[in-house]
């Protein structure tokens, strides 16, 4: 349930699914660089923003354009579109949010390189991470155009078929073997929440889990005191420990030829 309150809004969330509690982190990153203030914690089954604007606006400003592929950083150092990051401008006055979280800088061979981040860049092939971000955002535009701001319900489980997206939304499990051949080697779309996978892809920005040294696993938690972007991230990543809260154990899961997020166990 997605509903407004007195001074902001909350939405349904399940924790477990690691992609939502991402989401709620997007939702908080951008609500506070739309609204100085803002705060925003868990409560049971739900992600409460303090905000002076509301979900709607929150989610137009997700939406309205569409980000700049940078294939070059400064000092000229290349980057191939599979991984660009993407500059998105919130807004008016807003500095632009730069997502990069599937790359990172290193050496290879003695050359420094702009290379994929695992766990995060879970595509491949010939999807590029502008590609995949204006196929979201097209669907998700199509849903809000029919989900009013009052009665707008269960935002994140309202799923589309997608042949493109990034990997955060479990939501869309399912498994090579058990289907009996891989839907996205076969260009096929798998059910996804276009809403799940752009928020998630802002919250990962400055909400990082702590990643274990194998890069296929992941530790995250909640916090229940409202809190700026700033301590919710160090909270997010289990740095500072804000009680009460709940731990995670998130990990990475094949489909197919591509990698994706599980559902998390509760530590």
């Amino acid at each position: 349930m997605i509903a407004a309150t007195d001074s902001g809004f909350q939405v349904c969330v399940d924790p477990t699914n690691p992609g939502q509690f991402l989401a709620c982190c997007g939702l908080l990153e951008l609500a506070a660089r739309l609204s100085n203030g803002a705060e925003g914690c868990f409560a049971g089954n739900l992600f409460r923003v303090s905000s002076g604007d509301p979900l709607s606006g929150v989610l137009a400003a997700l939406t309205r354009h569409v980000p700049d592929e940078i294939t070059e950083l400064d000092g000229g150092l290349s980057v191939k579109p599979l991984i660009a990051p993407l500059r998105l401008s919130i807004d008016g006055d807003h500095a632009p949010l730069v997502l990069d979280s599937w790359m990172n800088i290193g050496v290879e061979k003695g050359v420094v390189v702009a290379r994929a981040n695992p766990p995060w860049n879970f595509w491949s092939g010939q999807q590029t991470s502008l590609r995949i971000w204006t196929s979201l955002r097209s669907a998700l535009v199509e849903q809000l155009k029919t989900l009013p701001p009052e009665t707008s319900d269960g935002l994140y489980s309202l799923r589309v078929p997608l042949s493109g997206r990034f990997g955060f939304d479990p939501g869309a499990a399912w498994n090579a073997l058990d289907v009996g051949f891989s839907p996205n080697d076969q260009d096929m779309g798998v059910a996804s929440s276009p809403a799940v996978e752009l928020l998630a892809a802002v919250g990962l920005q400055r909400f990082r889990p702590s990643v274990e040294r194998d890069r296929e696993s992941f530790f995250y938690a909640t916090w229940e005191k409202s809190l700026p972007p700033l301590v919710a991230a160090a909270a997010a990543s289990g740095v500072t420990n804000i009680s009460p809260g709940a731990r995670f154990r998130g990990r990475v899961v094949s489909r197919g030829s591509y990698a994706a997020l599980g559902m998390s166990t509760p530590l």
